[in-house]
């Protein structure tokens, strides 16, 4: 048996990553699809009378919808089989760094005031007055933590290790090219 053959045990797993990657790439592209209808049809809107916030809304929302045609690329590939292909790892890479500039609008939308709406009562009763206290909060979730800063830290480590689990496949990639070729 030649050592580049694909054994039958690992046609079976090939094939199980191909229906898998197809069904995700499918799903994605709905994603996406939801992503450009939130862009055209929401996005406006809310936050028109606001031009600096809605153009960082609007940018944040393109990041958004590119990587989701990315990740569904990334998937297509892997349905080609292709799973450590020099592409595949360009790809990923390019997933890491569309995640860090993401969380770097999504941060930069925080800096700025949120819109002020009427409140439907405009007069309030003789010796009544309304007091509002500002609390710095922290929060932790799956991907995401805060330090009352505004600025998602979480997502930005999220695709800087994205990024360097694709460097480091893309050197395990050519340290298997180079054992290849050894002879």
């Amino acid at each position: 048996m030649n050592a580049n053959e694909i054994t039958p045990k690992a046609n079976v797993r090939l094939y199980r990553i191909k229906i898998a990657s197809r069904i995700a790439k499918w799903n994605v592209f709905v994603f996406f699809l939801f992503a450009v209808c939130f862009l055209f049809f929401l996005i406006p809107s809310s936050a028109l009378h606001f031009k600096l916030l809605w153009f960082l809304s609007f940018i944040y929302q393109i990041v958004l919808c590119v990587w989701y045609w990315k990740l569904a690329q990334l998937f297509r590939l892997y349905e080609r089989g292709q799973i450590f292909a020099a592409e595949t790892i360009r790809s990923i890479k390019k997933l890491g760094l569309i995640c860090v500039v993401g969380a770097i609008f999504k941060s930069a939308i925080h800096f700025f005031p949120k819109p002020q709406f009427p409140s439907p009562q405009t007069s309030l009763p003789p010796g009544v007055t309304i007091t509002t206290t500002t609390f710095h909060t922290f929060q932790i979730g799956f991907f995401s933590f805060d330090f009352g800063t505004g600025v998602d830290f979480g997502l930005i480590l999220t695709g800087i290790g994205i990024v360097l689990i694709a460097w480091i496949m893309d050197e395990g990639r050519k340290i298997q090219e180079e054992q290849e070729l050894t002879v």
